[in-house]
């Protein structure tokens, strides 16, 4: 179960003659928020973090002003059950106009959530992301289309068949950019594969399209959303388990720029804009721009953490701080499986978090340890932003599991030969006994920026 908490800022004034600001964050119950919301997960013999790996990843979330009345809403989703739309009402008092505002999904399996203005009419839309025709999961991605004001209500209708933005596959998120600067905006979808990672082979499968578990690039033509994600030379790949995805200009080019934050095996992808419409992989196509990146990616950012104007990449990964925490987790592969990951066509990945400082000409440096961000546990988005006004840009991470699938005891008990043998068979009602030795972790980071490197 995930609930919404809710922080707000606040400032301290200390000493008589001489006066100090502390900034500190105060949690709001759900008493005086009226969010209410509650990402409940049943693990059952079809659907499970036995035969779905993502399970306890989570749902996303987005903000914005979907009635245009100078107050910031927010939209929650919900894997298994209804999503949730939360009206501002001013003075962090929210209420809830689900069912006010037209918007139902409560069937399938969510993932995340993007707010966009699909038809420039000055209204903020909703995208949905979803797994779908995977075990028991159907359904298809949805876009909520902002119809306008109803007494102060937005109100939407379900129209991702019109705009060719109805996908069936296994996406994780979306973002729309104007990638070939026409004046529209077009989307990339970010998917993940669901097939086991010991079956990864060699890395030139990234260059195969899997319909499923593929990234794809829709450009926007006159309102419609066509693929073109052969044209693009995008990466469709079944091994490509993104899970994180940012938007930026990283060679100073005004084109936008991609980076994908693959998890296990695979590399992340840095795509560079080559402004004719296709992208170009500086991380596959090993050249030395970049040195190594997070192996188990998670969530990602791009932007400028030096204020030296070149934008930054910010990865983040689940090292965890403490030797206890250390020790009884899934480390690094040994030296000789690293080998063959080289071998094999992969490029460098360590299990840390990594600060990608852009050294223009499209190079990198990775500075984490150096910047004492390298290790925050199991880590999924960084949220990038000068919290206590200094000038200086600070970062909160989001991380925890309520299944940590990577306990070292967990991990010896599940990999028994028997119990996978078993387990391939399907998992049935008396399996679910297994879920419940997975132990949870908590943890909640922030760190203030106070110089700049």
């Amino acid at each position: 179960m995930f609930r919404a908490l809710v922080y707000v800022s606040c400032f301290l004034v200390f000493g008589c003659s001489q006066k100090k600001e502390v900034l500190f964050f105060k949690t709001l119950d759900s008493n005086s928020t009226g969010i209410d919301f509650k990402n409940q997960i049943s693990n059952t013999p079809k659907l499970n973090i036995l035969n779905y790996l993502y399970f306890y990843n989570g749902g996303g979330v987005c903000a914005g002003d979907f009635n245009n009345d100078g107050f910031v809403d927010i939209y929650f989703t919900s894997n298994q059950q209804a999503d949730k739309l939360y009206l501002n009402q001013g003075h962090l008092k929210f209420k809830d106009i689900t069912a006010i505002s037209g918007i139902d999904n409560s069937d399938g399996w969510t993932n995340g959530v993007t707010s966009v203005d699909i038809n420039n009419d000055g209204l903020l839309d909703i995208y949905i992301s979803k797994t779908s025709n995977y075990l028991n999961i159907k359904g298809k991605n949805l876009l909520f289309v902002n119809k306008g004001n109803i007494d102060g209500f937005p109100s939407f209708k379900e129209e991702s068949q019109m705009y060719g933005l109805d996908i069936s596959g296994f996406s994780t998120q979306a973002v729309f950019f104007d990638y070939d600067l026409d004046g529209d905006l077009d989307m990339f979808l970010l998917n993940h594969s669901v097939h086991p990672n010991r079956t990864y082979g060699n890395g030139k499968i990234r260059e195969s399209i899997d319909a499923q578990s593929g990234d794809r690039l829709f450009e926007n033509r006159e309102g419609t959303f066509v693929d073109v994600s052969a044209e693009s030379k995008i990466f469709q790949g079944k091994i490509g388990y993104g899970l994180g995805l940012s938007v930026g200009d990283l060679n100073d080019d005004n084109y936008p720029d991609l980076y994908i934050g693959n998890d296990f095996f695979e590399n992340d992808y840095v795509y560079i804009n080559q402004k004719n419409g296709s992208f170009k992989d500086i991380i596959s196509s090993q050249s030395d721009k970049i040195g190594h990146t997070t192996h188990y990616s998670m969530g990602n950012a791009i932007s400028d953490l030096n204020n030296d104007g070149l934008s930054d990449i910010l990865s983040l990964d689940m090292l965890p701080e403490d030797l206890i925490t250390y020790r009884t987790s899934g480390q690094e592969y040994p030296y000789q499986i690293y080998n063959q990951y080289l071998s094999n066509g992969y490029s460098p990945q360590y299990m840390q978090n990594t600060l990608q400082l852009n050294m223009g000409n499209e190079a990198f440096s990775e500075v984490a340890f150096l910047s004492g961000i390298a290790a925050t546990e199991w880590s999924w988005s960084p949220l990038i932003a000068d919290f206590d006004n200094d000038g200086n840009k600070d970062l909160y991470i989001t991380n925890g599991i309520l299944g940590a699938t990577n306990d070292m005891d967990f991990i010896n008990f599940i990999s028994n030969d028997k119990i996978q043998k078993h387990l391939d068979k399907g998992v049935r009602e008396a399996d679910m006994a297994f879920i419940k030795e997975i132990p949870q972790k908590k943890q909640l980071i922030i760190f203030i920026g106070t110089m700049v490197i």
